[in-house]
């Protein structure tokens, strides 16, 4: 045999084998999502998309750990708020090899987890129970727009201004909306002041999904994004 065709057997094997090692990773990659999927839709309620991240996947699987697994799920319900959408990245997933191909695996820890619920306005809207509000989100702003008695001026006004959400000492979600106008009306600044606490209503934010912990509150178009973490999570799979 000729050193060329020496060169072009060892060519043709390692050929074969990065073929196979690539049709292997491929297998357990999708092994792996689907498994998770069973865990971590169980919390939410209907299917999530998971998206193991990684390359090569097979070094991940035969360690058992899972660096970086993406989920996100929409027209979630969250207590008695519909509509959200949620985001998350969780660190360090851990799924034995043995138990992902035998499927003997009854729960999904997780080091880390970090990600945020999106909640549309109109549902802020709704469970402030303030007739007529409605939001814009415009150029980084959230305006706040409402139909509201204005004493001694008028029986009904339109008032527009900046809608703020924050979180007060005890952990409660509240709105708030600040600088204040009136549409068509002169209105003092002190009557725009004594109306404040009629524009500032709580939010009854339920547990968030995966055991997040609310950090922060962000508006954006789609809706506030509520972000939070938590860590040492274990996922169980619906009975």
């Amino acid at each position: 045999m000729t050193i060329a065709l020496v060169l072009l057997a060892l060519a043709a094997f390692a050929g074969l084998v990065v073929v196979g090692f690539g049709a292997a990773d491929r297998f357990a990659l999708a092994q792996a999502q689907t498994h998770a999927t069973e865990y971590l839709s169980a919390p939410l309620g209907k299917a999530a998309r998971v998206q193991v991240h990684g390359s090569p996947f097979l070094t991940q699987a035969v360690r058992g750990r899972y660096g970086d697994v993406e989920v996100s799920a929409s027209d979630l319900q969250i207590g008695t708020i519909t509509g959200t959408t949620l985001h998350a990245h969780l660190v360090n997933v851990e799924l034995p090899l043995r138990d992902l191909l035998g499927r003997r695996a009854r729960e999904l820890p997780v080091e880390h987890v970090h990600g945020h619920v999106v909640i549309p306005y109109a549902e802020l809207a709704r469970i402030s129970q303030l007739p007529g509000l409605r939001f814009r989100y415009r150029d980084g702003r959230l305006l706040a727009v409402a139909s509201i008695p204005i004493p001694g001026i008028s029986q009904l006004a339109r008032v527009s201004g900046d809608a703020v959400a924050a979180v007060d000492d005890t952990g409660g979600v509240w709105l708030r909306v600040r600088n204040l106008s009136v549409a068509g009306l002169a209105v003092p600044s002190l009557v725009l002041t004594q109306l404040l606490p009629a524009l500032a209503f709580p939010i009854p934010l339920p547990e968030l999904p995966y055991g997040l912990r609310l950090e922060q509150l962000t508006p954006t178009e789609d809706g506030l994004r509520v972000a939070g973490s938590a860590r040492a999570v274990v996922f169980r799979a619906a009975g």
